[in-house]
């Protein structure tokens, strides 16, 4: 089964652009225009890993992230944060400290982006069992 992505961004172009990039390493990728859309989104699809940029429309992806670590059956649901805008080290440990797993600034490289995802991805896995 093909591993779940959501990315939330009301920008076409970045969600275009994920959505092939993440085709090309064969995820499973949903996109949503707006948080409340992507909020919407979670129960039905229940992502493995959420992609949100900070700057929406209708909610911050700050909030976005406290909405998905607030519930329980989304708590354990990675969240990567991204933005196009300057941001300072506190607008990062304010992700962190809502329990976003990695925060990225656009543009980024594509190729380190997909890498990152891929590590958090590693973490869900369970441990091998041991004989």
């Amino acid at each position: 089964m093909a591993t779940r992505i959501l990315v939330v961004d009301d920008d076409a172009g970045i969600r275009e652009s994920l959505k092939d990039l993440f085709a090309l390493e064969d995820f499973e990728c949903t996109v949503a225009r707006s948080g409340e859309e992507g909020l919407a989104m979670v129960g039905s699809l229940k992502p493995q890993l959420v992609v949100t940029e900070i700057q929406l429309p209708d909610m911050s992806g700050y909030q976005l992230c406290q909405n998905l670590k607030k519930d329980p059956a989304s708590r354990h649901v990675p969240v990567v944060m991204m933005t196009g805008r300057f941001t300072e080290p506190d607008d990062r440990v304010q992700g962190f400290d809502l329990g976003a797993d990695e925060f990225f600034s656009k543009p980024f490289d594509p190729v380190f982006f997909v890498a990152r995802i891929k590590s958090i991805l590693r973490g869900l896995s369970p441990a091998p069992q041991s004989a």
